[in-house]
């Protein structure tokens, strides 16, 4: 007698090939919801990357993949602090399967995302229907659903529960809002959470691509040119859009931020009020996001239907749900009565004004992390910062300048004042984000010449930027680290060593500092350390590279030394001979032998840099010539929007030699590349190649 299998979900009608992927992130209670609604509406390639939170999450898994439902990728990185390194390697894996499977597009999604088809019955196939031809890119407007009034976690489906945010599947928009894209493969040299990163060809519209939003509409200039958000002129709405579940109920909000394995936290005071104040950015509840009560009653009917024809599925689900009901009281048993209080007063719905975020955390007790880093988290912020979020990624790196070489620098004086004549000095970046945007774990040290900031962000990556000579020019009150708008982007940590005088960081009190970081461990409560810098800043990098050992270096157009002992044919930095060259860190070459990676961007034809470059000859040695890129190394790439892809490659471990020149080949339509292409033409003493290539750069011209 044939053996019975268990009905599968009704299937839908064909729709265009989406591989769809998700990195869950303590979210196994929603999953089976997540999978089931999807699959519903016709995503027949669902990747789940698992987060290893605990075992029922995922047991749950395993058997969604056994059912046939998903595919399924466990992590070897769990725990919260390592959140973001299985980010990017889950990003990296959804585009590289995307393409070698060859689907024909790809949609990437929180774990809370859940895409609401709008015309038809809800599925791929009526979209596809109503877009006529399925575009390049589609980008769906996502609608942020709040709490709704929900304090408890209940088994129940989120769009049964939360039914209030920032709006539904048509009208108006009250603030501007991420977009989910489902895009080609094809046209993307990387992801990110919310959206590809377009190849340059595209992104600068050398080569045409059909974008569309969720109306419909055609938006390709605008996101080519304005950003990746929800506009209230043009909300994109009609056939499709995406509700976020970000905020849910305070219990969830609060226990998934907080840590899901066998042994729970302790709750730091800054984590806590963190956590609570993310809840209350999250928590919109303007308007009706829907979607209808049939809708719903036809989820949790199919809800049903599957649970008892997938007894194992449902067993797992219960284990999940199980420990998810009672973590909090696992909590709660063992942290400080103060703690207590105000956890129970928050997913009470109670009020906590008034009651003190102030308590002691045990020594070596394993606490939560010093700050959040996930997606929603980044969002909330850009609602008081939209433009300088919405900025290309050049602008990131809007403070990279070449050296001037051989020239002392004077720190420029504030430009605006006040009524009263007084200057008016705005707070730098890093400060602005310790005292306001709920990231209050840093510090910042002052010393007579040099500086250190620190803000704290996630544990898996910290960079320590080392400014070059030109910073020595600005403001030296509301100057940043160079790189911090890329790094807080990324949600990594960031220490910054600024510099108040062009001397090469050939300072006693500076080292002194820095050992002593290292001796307390600093730099090892991090998976990964990264240097960087840029000329005299690229010195920096390499020098201190022995404070941490095992450290990745970027140092682009470096010195190894002024050294007269070492490098006394170099002449070009008066201030920097004249240091005290004896002491520690003063060879980088011979300090960055203990860094696992060093990575060296110069260009050859320049020969004091040539020649710096090839005293570093450990086998963690990487050079990369720029060839045309004269001493500006990073302003180059930064010109031609890659610098951010460098640094990111380098930090995350998968910079290779040809990934790092194929990001250069961007730079070749630049006008300073296109100089030094001609400038050596001409050294050449070949007027007819010289005229030759005058026509071709002509034709370049737009």
């Amino acid at each position: 007698m044939p053996r019975k299998t268990a009905p599968q979900p009704q299937p839908v009608p064909a729709g265009p090939d989406i591989a769809l992927h998700m990195l869950m992130n303590d979210s196994a209670p929603v999953l089976l919801d997540w999978v089931l609604h999807h699959r519903h509406a016709g995503f027949r390639n669902i990747t789940v990357h698992g987060d290893g939170a605990n075992a029922q999450a995922t047991a749950l898994a395993q058997a969604l993949a056994a059912a046939g439902l998903i595919d399924f990728v466990p992590t070897t990185r769990p725990g919260i602090a390592h959140d973001k390194a299985r980010q990017i390697r889950a990003l990296d894996l959804a585009l590289e399967t995307a393409l070698r499977d060859r689907h024909d597009h790809l949609l990437w999604l929180e774990p809370d995302d859940f895409v609401m088809i709008d015309t038809g019955a809800g599925t791929l196939a009526d979209l596809a229907q109503g877009l006529g031809r399925f575009p390049d890119l589609l980008s769906l407007t996502v609608q942020v659903a709040g709490g709704s009034g929900q304090n408890r976690y209940a088994d129940l489906p989120l769009v049964e529960r939360f039914r209030r945010g920032t709006g539904g599947a048509a009208g108006r928009m009250t603030v501007a809002t991420p977009l989910r894209t489902i895009f080609r493969p094809q046209l993307a040299r990387g992801l990110k959470p919310a959206r590809p990163t377009l190849k340059p060809k595209f992104a600068r519209g050398k080569e045409p691509v059909t974008w569309l939003n969720g109306a419909a509409e055609d938006v390709a200039d605008r996101y080519l040119q304005k950003g990746w958000m929800t506009m209230p002129d043009q909300p994109g709405l009609g056939l499709a859009h995406v509700i976020a579940f970000m905020a849910q109920d305070r219990e969830t909000f609060l226990l998934r931020r907080t840590g899901a394995g066998k042994t729970l936290p302790f709750v730091t005071p800054d984590h806590l009020r963190m956590t609570i104040q993310q809840y209350q950015r999250l928590n919109f509840t303007m308007a009706d996001t829907g979607p209808d009560q049939a809708f719903v009653q036809a989820h949790r009917a199919r809800r049903a239907e599957f649970l008892a024809s997938h007894p194992k599925v449902a067993a797992r689900h219960a284990a999940v749900v199980t420990e998810f009901a009672g973590r909090l009281d696992r909590l709660l048993a063992h942290q400080d009565p103060q703690a207590a209080r105000i956890i129970t007063a928050f997913v009470e719905g109670r009020p906590i004004q008034g009651l003190a975020f102030d308590w002691s955390v045990p020594f070596g007790v394993a606490a939560t992390p010093p700050a959040l880093s996930e997606m929603d988290s980044a969002w909330a912020e850009r609602l008081s910062r939209p433009a300088e979020e919405d900025a290309p990624p050049e602008e990131d790196w809007d403070d990279t300048d070449d050296d001037t070489q051989g020239h002392d620098a004077a720190p420029q004086q504030p430009g605006t004042a006040t009524p009263d004549g007084a200057p008016q000095i705005a707070a730098p970046a890093w400060l602005s984000d310790l005292r306001l945007s709920g990231q209050a774990h840093g510090f910042y040290h002052s010393m007579p010449n040099y500086a250190c900031t620190y803000v704290a962000r996630s544990r898996e990556h910290l960079l320590v930027s080392f400014d070059n000579l030109a910073s020595v020019r600005e403001h030296p009150v509301t100057r940043e680290p160079w790189g911090y708008k890329f790094i807080r982007k990324e949600g990594w940590s960031h220490m910054g060593i600024l510099s108040y005088v062009p001397g090469w960081f050939r300072d006693a009190a500076l080292h002194r500092y820095l050992m002593s970081l290292r001796d307390s461990g600093f730099f090892e409560q991090f998976d990964q350390v990264t240097l960087f810098g840029t000329s005299m800043g690229g010195y920096g990098a390499a020098a201190f590279a022995s404070l941490a050992p095992g450290c990745r270096v970027a140092a682009f157009s470096p010195q190894s030394t002024l050294s007269p002992r070492l490098a006394g044919w170099d002449q070009r930095y008066p201030t920097g001979k004249r240091a005290d060259w004896t002491g520690p860190f003063a060879d980088a070459a011979a300090e960055s032998r203990r860094a696992s990676q060093v990575w060296l961007f110069y260009d050859p034809a320049i020969d004091h840099d040539r020649r710096h470059v090839q005293r570093f000859d450990g086998p963690n040695v990487t050079r990369v010539p720029l060839r045309h890129a004269d001493h500006k190394t990073a302003l180059m790439l930064r010109n031609g929007r890659v610098l951010s892809d460098v640094m990111r490659d380098i930090a995350t471990g998968r910079a290779t030699l040809p990934r790092m020149m194929q990001h250069y080949r961007a730079c070749r339509h630049l006008p300073d590349y296109l100089a030094g292409v001609r400038a050596r033409a001409e050294r050449g003493g070949d007027p007819a190649r010289a005229a030759r290539l005058d026509r071709a750069i002509a034709r370049l011209a737009p």
